[in-house]
């Protein structure tokens, strides 16, 4: 059991860590995924079917409307260089944003995007999705201008309760808020961590995913994002 659960974990992390699909060059005036302005890949694509439970965005947000352009935000970690991989989606519509050129300062990566892509393909700012991966710690997207919360949010492909979701700090779980309401797509969780001392986090999650006929699949993770509350508001 302990063998079957250690390749489903694996398995998660690998499919949310993979690369950027190749962009092919194609007409700017399509909202085709294609490589854009030599500085993003960004475009409706085919949806890709994935199973089991994925984290696919954690963010703090603070966007109703689209100003042009709009800025994503990622911090840097202390005495670290390497530029994050970012991706940005929308499962509304398959909007995916990728490849970017992000611009370096002393605390943090910057992109700023025209929103004429998401705008042409009526993408409403609140599905917006982002994750950003640096040496294997998470780190929180800006979309827009920050807020009070980080958002953490799963995509499980059938239905999934969560009978734990915990954040720790040094081992010492700080939040807790499961979820034992079964439901499919997008699951969001939400901590308010203004008063949070800064520092390396945990998330630790068991999640049961129903099976038609059988009995149902478990995952459980643990990973690590990076926080401070001078990026929130």
């Amino acid at each position: 059991m302990k063998y079957k659960l250690l390749l489903t974990s694996l398995f998660i992390f690998s499919f949310s860590t993979l690369p950027a699909q190749a962009c092919p060059p194609g007409n700017s005036q399509s909202t085709a995924y294609i490589r854009r302005d030599d500085n993003r890949c960004e475009g409706i694509q085919p949806k890709e079917v994935a199973g089991g439970i994925n984290l696919i965005s954690l963010v703090t947000r603070g966007i109703s409307t689209y100003s042009n352009p709009f800025t994503l935000q990622i911090p840097r970690l202390s005495n670290d260089t390497s530029k994050p991989k970012v991706k940005v989606e929308s499962l509304d519509k398959n909007y995916v944003l990728d490849d970017l050129s992000l611009i370096p300062s002393k605390s943090l990566f910057t992109f700023s995007l025209k929103p004429d892509i998401l705008k042409k393909a009526a993408i409403p700012p609140n599905t917006l999705r982002a994750l950003a991966e640096v040496n294997s710690v998470y780190l929180p997207v800006t979309i827009g201008e920050p807020s009070t919360q980080y958002e953490f949010v799963f995509y499980t492909s059938s239905r999934a309760k969560f009978p734990t979701f915990e954040i720790l700090l040094n081992g010492k779980v700080i939040y807790n808020s499961p979820r034992n309401n079964a439901q499919d797509g997008e699951v969001v969780f939400t901590w308010n961590a203004r008063k949070a001392p800064a520092g390396r986090y945990e998330i630790h999650y068991v999640a049961e995913q129903q099976r038609i006929g059988r009995r149902p699949e478990k995952f459980e993770r643990r990973f690590y994002f990076e926080h401070n509350p001078n990026w929130l508001i």
